[in-house]
């Protein structure tokens, strides 16, 4: 059967009015098999967002949030009437087939790589096809198979998730630790009975009475990364007419920059200026994520001719009494990214200006300090870093276990 034969696609709102706040689900309020609404009220949400009932199954439309399988049951909203995002699929469906059952369904690999076959758009925004919703053809068990499938499934699952809760638990402890000993190291310094003072900045509060506070901008040059680039650009295979760059997620993800996965760009011969060189902090400047901007990481070793993302600036230290990595690691402490992302601004994207960053304070004790609290802190995060990656790997591999599972019962490859 195909999936219209059985569910209704976007079904329409048959309600006039009511005077209160329904659910409201932004993409960012979906994971797998999760919802956590928002509330808007009902006759601002009519006229403006995707209407769904409870019963409903939310899938995400658009690149990446379905392949990260954003799709869940609408379940106790509000009035049991909500509204989402205009990039999410709402499928309700018929007398044949159990929405937890169509739930799984859209979790396989099978469902996923034919959804993603008719993705359109450009990079970054495709969507799936409309139409594929529609067509998509399921082989559909008896309702009471369907029913026992779902039994089953809801209690494996059940037991896999609560490991996987367990694991994820222990690594934020350890992200906890990370953010403990950085704050401690770079505010405090490594010297427990140190005399305070007085800094000067409401926000950084005391520091050791020997460090002494400055701006970014008395000790180094900001610059930009590429602008005015199309997708045509980054979409050129030809290496001879193309410039590595670093993509924003390497900063995103690191404390030093990742030198694997560069991607290439276009580039012209005046945007010469735009290249990184060995020690520069480099910031992501734009993002959708408020918890992201202003994100630092430092740049060690030569890494070649390779040039900055658009939605980057980089920070070059001239002071050679100025340790690069120290002055990332204390970005890094909660009142140094907090005192950056107050300074942000915008809606749907955020932003920071360059000028912000550059008036930016720090605390600086001498270099041999300096140093010293760096070495300190690779040690140390080492360590956490590697508890942190073998809870990963434990918990990929429950995720891979319960995946294979949903894909083997839903296409009748284990018996239940």
């Amino acid at each position: 059967m195909r999936l219209k034969d059985i569910t209704t696609l976007n079904p329409q709102c048959n309600i006039d009015t009511l005077s209160t706040d329904v659910s409201f689900v932004p993409m960012e309020s979906i994971r797998t098999g999760c919802l956590t609404p928002q509330y808007i009220d009902f006759n601002l949400g009519k006229n403006k967002y995707n209407y769904f009932a409870e019963g409903d199954l939310l899938i995400a439309k658009v690149t990446p949030c379905f392949e990260n399988g954003n799709i869940a049951i609408a379940e106790i909203l509000k009035e049991h009437v909500g509204f989402g995002s205009s990039e999410l699929f709402v499928l309700r469906c018929g007398e044949k087939i159990n929405n937890r059952f169509l739930f799984y369904l859209c979790l396989t690999v099978r469902f996923k790589n034919a959804a993603c076959a008719t993705m359109t758009g450009v990079a970054g925004l495709k969507r799936i096809s409309p139409l594929f919703m529609r067509t998509y053809e399921v082989d559909l068990p008896s309702i009471a198979d369907q029913s026992r499938i779902v039994s089953y499934l809801d209690t494996k699952t059940s037991t896999i998730d609560s490991r996987i809760s367990v694991l994820e638990q222990k690594r934020d402890a350890y992200g906890r630790l990370k953010k403990s000993i950085i704050n401690d190291a770079v505010t405090h310094g490594l010297n427990p009975k140190v005399k305070m003072k007085d800094s000067g900045v409401d926000w950084i509060g005391e520091i050791p009475e020997h460090w002494e506070r400055r701006r970014l901008k008395d000790f180094a040059i900001l610059y930009g990364g590429l602008t005015g680039k199309s997708g045509d650009d980054f979409r050129c295979d030809d290496e001879e007419a193309t410039k590595p760059f670093i993509p924003f997620t390497n900063i995103l993800n690191n404390i030093r920059i990742d030198f694997c996965n560069f991607k290439r760009v276009v580039m012209s011969d005046d945007e010469i200026q735009n290249q990184v060189k060995e020690n520069d902090l480099l910031f992501l400047m734009s993002s959708e994520d408020y918890e992201s901007i202003a994100k630092s990481s430092v740049v060690v070793g030569n890494p070649g001719e390779v040039y900055l993302n658009s939605f980057c600036r980089g920070l070059r230290i001239k002071d050679k009494e100025v340790l690069p990595e120290f002055v990332n690691y204390q970005l890094q402490a909660s009142k140094y990214r907090d005192a950056l992302r107050f300074e942000a601004r915008g809606f749907t994207r955020i932003n920071i200006m360059g000028g912000k960053v550059a008036s930016m304070f720090v605390s600086l004790p001498p270099y041999q300090e300096q140093q010293e609290i760096v070495v300190y802190l690779d040690d140390k995060l080492s360590k956490v870093d590697y508890a942190i990656t073998l809870l990963n790997a434990q918990i990929e591999k429950y995720k891979l276990l319960k995946r294979s599972l949903i894909n083997e019962v839903i296409t009748g490859h284990r018996a239940v």
